[in-house]
């Protein structure tokens, strides 16, 4: 879904955003760190906004993966918003070395 030159105004984004529906896995970066299974509703090539289960802290280091395949990134929580129904919008920042960690062999839609 493109987005508008307008939606971009309103929130300050200058890349484009892609609405999606993916499963993915979210887990905190540190030893016997203990991740979730979460949901992916729009991507960037400098973010994403997940929907969690569980609040994260800002500034949490993260790493977001496929639950299928070697895909992962590793990003900074810049937001998170808890919903109606008791689960959060999380905000995330991929790091700038991010793409170095990418598995190499993946079916990934990133």
């Amino acid at each position: 879904m493109a987005v508008s030159a307008d939606s971009r105004a309103e929130t300050g984004r200058t890349e484009h955003r892609m609405d999606v529906s993916l499963t993915g896995r979210l887990e905190p970066l540190g030893p016997r760190a203990a991740g979730e299974r979460i949901m992916i509703r729009n991507l960037s090539s400098h973010g994403a906004r997940v929907i969690s289960g569980r609040p994260w802290q800002e500034n949490d280091h993260v790493n977001l993966s496929e639950t299928v395949g070697n895909y992962h990134l590793d990003a900074q929580v810049v937001y998170c918003e808890r919903l109606a129904d008791n689960r959060y919008a999380v905000g995330l920042k991929f790091e700038p070395d991010a793409a170095s960690h990418a598995g190499t062999t993946s079916h990934s839609y990133w």
